[in-house]
């Protein structure tokens, strides 16, 4: 092969690589940015050290609450009857209590940050109401 064959050979394979690094790059940026979005690793970090403490969580802990969490992790949580949210929040989704509240959002297209606000209201009124 002559050495001009090889030159242009080599810069083909730079280029290349130049441009899968660009790529990946670029995928793990957006990977982080989703990532940092939803507070995902903190929520789950919060969520594990919550869950040292034994018994039903307060009421005050209702800010635990995030969207990867399915219904019956959050009626686990806090102790609340199997269907006390499928009926306060009026949930007629089948999936339910194995759905997060994130999936569940999305089937109503509703913002997430509202959802968790009334799911919060209702397990704050549910845990005021037990005591």
């Amino acid at each position: 092969m002559s050495e001009k064959k090889e030159r242009k050979l080599l810069g083909v394979a730079i280029i290349s690589m130049i441009v899968a690094a660009i790529i990946l790059s670029a995928v793990l940026v957006v990977g982080v940015r989703r990532v940092g979005r939803e507070n995902s690793i903190s929520s789950f970090r919060e969520f594990i050290s919550a869950r040292r403490v034994r018994g039903p969580l307060p009421a005050t802990d209702d800010d635990l609450i995030r969207s990867w969490m399915t219904f019956d992790y959050i009626n686990h949580l806090f102790s609340l009857p199997v269907n006390y949210l499928k009926t306060e929040l009026n949930v007629n989704d089948s999936r339910y209590p194995n759905i997060s509240l994130y999936e569940y959002g999305e089937s109503l297209s509703t913002s997430t940050v509202s959802l968790l606000d009334t799911v919060r209201s209702a397990v704050l009124k549910a845990t005021t109401t037990q005591q």
